[in-house]
């Protein structure tokens, strides 16, 4: 399971960094939340209260999500509290999105990612394949509430742009190999490899990425999918259970989505 703030995504935006640009400028705004950082650039005007709504909207989620922070909602939850009507709206969805993605999705592998030494101590939900992806959305969300449709916002590796054309690249599982670039507009991205964090083995890469089936860590040559989706959470969701599934494994229904291999 995809742990916060690995990814395999490096953003492109190149223009002018401040909070208010004109229509053929392109403004930006980075930061750091779950562990990782952030970038956000975006066409066109903007409050000046931006940076503090996106950075307060990114503290709200992770005080939600964070399997770090003993007094999060979800390690609460996982002491045996109810849960948050927050937290069971992500619980919800990525309930859902096991029943799609078949065996290879679970959220509830937490001890398993313990013990394979990729997270903390516990019991219960590790909701990190999915809490990323569901946070990228909700800036979504705030910057369409504020009339800023012509965007693209990066949450550690996870992408979503809204109009206009953005490119991005798509780092390279190899190292010092080329990334691929793309373009994206309305679209998100998700991306799971094992090249961030992993151990080597005599077999390949032994990755933070635990298959439900086994609970234990996949073992795989330098190796990354990337997901395409209408929204980042079901692109972040659908990358882990892809890259566990490994190639040639999709099932019915899956996302348009891409292999990067040695």
């Amino acid at each position: 399971m995809k742990a916060l703030g690995i990814l395999a995504l490096m953003l492109v935006v190149l223009g002018v960094i401040a909070l208010k640009g004109s229509p053929s400028e392109k403004s930006v705004l980075t930061g750091r939340a779950m562990g990782c950082s952030w970038t956000l650039a975006w066409r066109g005007t903007a409050p000046d209260s931006l940076r503090h709504e996106v950075a307060a909207e990114l503290e709200r989620w992770e005080q939600i999500l964070s399997q770090w922070r003993p007094d999060s909602d979800l390690s609460r939850y996982n002491e045996g509290a109810p849960p948050s009507p927050d937290l069971q709206r992500v619980i919800t969805l990525a309930e859902t999105l096991q029943a799609e993605t078949g065996p290879a999705f679970d959220i509830r592998l937490l001890e398993s990612v313990h013990q394979a030494g990729f997270g903390p101590a516990g019991k219960g939900l590790d909701l990190s394949a999915i809490g990323k992806g569901f946070t990228v959305d909700r800036i979504g969300e705030l910057l369409r509430g504020r009339g800023m449709n012509d965007f693209v916002f990066e949450l550690g590796g996870e992408v979503l742009a809204g109009d206009g054309d953005w490119p991005c690249q798509i780092e390279s599982p190899t190292e010092g190999g080329p990334p691929t670039p793309i373009i994206l507009r309305n679209q998100a991205m998700a991306t799971s490899g094992n090249y961030h964090q992993s151990r080597k083995t005599s077999a390949g890469l032994e990755s933070h990425l635990i298959d439900p089936r086994t609970h234990k860590p996949v073992v795989r040559p330098p190796s990354s999918v990337t997901v395409f989706a209408p929204d980042c959470a079901t692109a972040d969701a659908w990358a882990t259970a892809l890259f566990i599934l490994g190639p040639g494994h999709a099932p019915p229904g899956a996302p348009d989505f891409r292999w990067h291999a040695e």
